[in-house]
């Protein structure tokens, strides 16, 4: 069975997950939230970095893809072109585990 491990404030919780289940949808289940807004790809509220497990997920589609390229493009505005060097963003209302644990935390 898939699991999630979430890191937030140096902390890591694992969440058993369903194969090609939905990231945000396999955390609600087990009563942890994480943000969001639309819940449909588009506003990016719900962007995650994936640390470890990045293969074990479903290839984005094109709204992720769309949005993933948007969010980029801010951060590295603000923040500069090395800001997420080799970092993966996900969209946790998007992204689908297939297999084994993937470990992620959010984009603030």
């Amino acid at each position: 069975m898939p699991k999630v491990s979430l890191e937030e404030d140096n902390i890591t919780s694992t969440y058993e997950a369903e194969e090609d289940e939905i990231i945000y949808h396999a955390l609600d289940r087990h009563g942890k939230k994480l943000p969001h807004g639309c819940l449909a790809g588009s506003c990016g509220s719900c962007r995650i970095i994936v640390l470890n497990g990045e293969s074990n997920l479903r290839d984005p589609g094109y709204i992720e893809t769309d949005t993933i390229r948007h969010l980029k493009e801010s951060y590295q505005e603000k923040y500069g072109e090395d800001f997420l060097k080799n970092k993966t963003i996900r969209l946790s209302c998007r992204a689908k585990i297939l297999k084994n644990e993937i470990k992620i935390k959010p984009l603030k």
